[in-house]
């Protein structure tokens, strides 16, 4: 399975943010318009640092999301079987992954 990668391809719920590490990284749950999957999103870059945007998204159940605080969201990712991610800090406008994820400088 592919998803399409696009923003717009989504319905996005705000779920906070991240402030772990001074990191700042936006988390929401996101509902795909194609399939109509939820999914864990979460997206931070570092200003002062070119090509460091990155983002991931795993799919998610509606009581993960509904439980979630916004500083586990990475540890949750992390315990998914895959996620995919992507941006400039990556290279990639999407790949599939798993373990670690990279949201730290």
């Amino acid at each position: 399975m592919i998803p399409p990668f696009d923003f717009l391809d989504y319905d996005s719920e705000p779920l906070g943010i991240d402030e772990a590490n001074g990191r700042l990284g936006e988390v929401s749950g996101e509902t795909c318009k194609a399939c109509g999957r939820q999914w864990l999103h979460y997206f931070v870059e570092y200003e002062a640092f070119p090509k460091s945007g990155r983002w991931f998204r795993g799919l998610a159940t509606a009581e993960m999301l509904r439980s979630l605080r916004p500083e586990t969201a990475v540890a949750l990712l992390e315990s998914l079987p895959w996620y995919f991610y992507g941006g400039s800090y990556f290279g990639t406008t999407g790949r599939k992954g798993s373990g670690r994820v990279r949201v730290d400088l």
